[in-house]
């Protein structure tokens, strides 16, 4: 066999598996040459995400169970006493079946208009907002008001911050509302306070939905000399009389609550030990990822020396 037909036994050549295991050795080894840098960058970010996390108020979250409010079915009776004439109820706004569902009312809940009139009720701004205001004075450091936080910015801190949070069991149809608060107390108050406030607030719009059908109905029942007509419209104007009376009577108007809100005795986040963790973990990542980096830009530099 000639030289030339020779295979190749140098240490330079090996298998693909022998340069794969050589591959992880390089790795380890590496790993082991920057250990110091990458425990230390590690243990660094921890500390600094400890510091961190302690300068984070604790929030903590108030919950209310409730179950939505079911009307009385009202469509069986009145449907067949109105015969042809269903259309009218539809003409007056006249809802045979009762008041909104759930969607609809937890909608109300979240809309700018009942969280703008709940944190003015409760003068609220200076505790949501208490880095712009001034609690010496009395005041908004702010003078200019369109600098101070108004509606679009309460919407966003009950909503898009997390400050209020609805969930809706789809089999039971339970519904939880919780608050989220850097004090426990308020949290718990507010929260029980939105479910008042909602039921009282959704009753009046039912109140005034009745006052103006009422007012459509009776104009009707003097203009119509039909018979049949006057009855159905005497038991719609009976429908509506009742509703109007439910609602001014009914506490519970949308929503009974099952478990009041109560003060939480434990923090919901931040979660301190996790965030730490993290950190640790994503430095030493990182560290990692630097040495591997740095190795082989250091081993290029070389064979580009030995071959130039």
């Amino acid at each position: 066999m000639s030289e030339l037909n020779k295979p190749d036994v140098g240490p330079n050549s090996q298998s693909g598996q022998d340069n794969g295991e050589i591959d992880l050795l390089e790795l380890w080894h590496t790993l082991l040459k920057y250990k110091s840098m990458i425990l230390w960058s590690g243990f660094g970010a921890a500390v600094l995400a400890a510091a961190i996390s302690l300068t984070m108020s604790n929030i903590y979250r108030a919950e209310v169970l409730l179950a939505p409010v079911s009307a009385e079915d009202a469509k069986g009776g009145l449907s067949s006493a109105l015969g042809g004439l269903g259309g009218l109820a539809s003409i007056a706004g006249i809802s045979l079946g009762g008041g909104g569902s759930t969607e609809e009312n937890l909608a109300v809940l979240k809309s700018r208009d009942f969280l703008w009139k709940f944190v003015q009720t409760n003068k609220l701004m200076p505790i949501l907002f208490e880095d712009a205001w001034d609690a010496e004075k009395n005041q908004w450091k702010e003078t200019d008001p369109k600098k101070q936080p108004g509606q679009m910015d309460v919407y966003r801190l009950f909503n898009d911050d997390g400050l209020l949070k609805v969930e809706q069991d789809k089999k039971t149809e339970l519904v939880t509302i919780a608050v989220e608060w850097k004090n426990a107390m308020l949290a718990a108050d507010w929260a029980n306070a939105l479910v008042t406030q909602l039921n009282r607030h959704l009753a009046q719009q039912a109140i005034a939905r009745s006052e103006d059908s009422l007012k459509f109905l009776n104009e009707e029942l003097m203009r119509t000399p039909i018979e049949e007509m006057r009855k159905t419209l005497y038991d719609l104007i009976a429908n509506e009389q009742r509703k109007a009376m439910l609602a001014n009577t009914q506490k519970d108007f949308a929503f009974k609550v099952l478990d009041q809100a109560v003060e939480p005795d434990k923090k919901t986040k931040p979660k301190r030990s996790l965030i730490v963790i993290l950190a640790f973990m994503m430095a030493s990542f990182a560290a990692v990822m630097f040495a591997f980096i740095k190795e082989g830009m250091i081993k290029r530099r070389e064979q580009e020396l030995m071959h130039g």
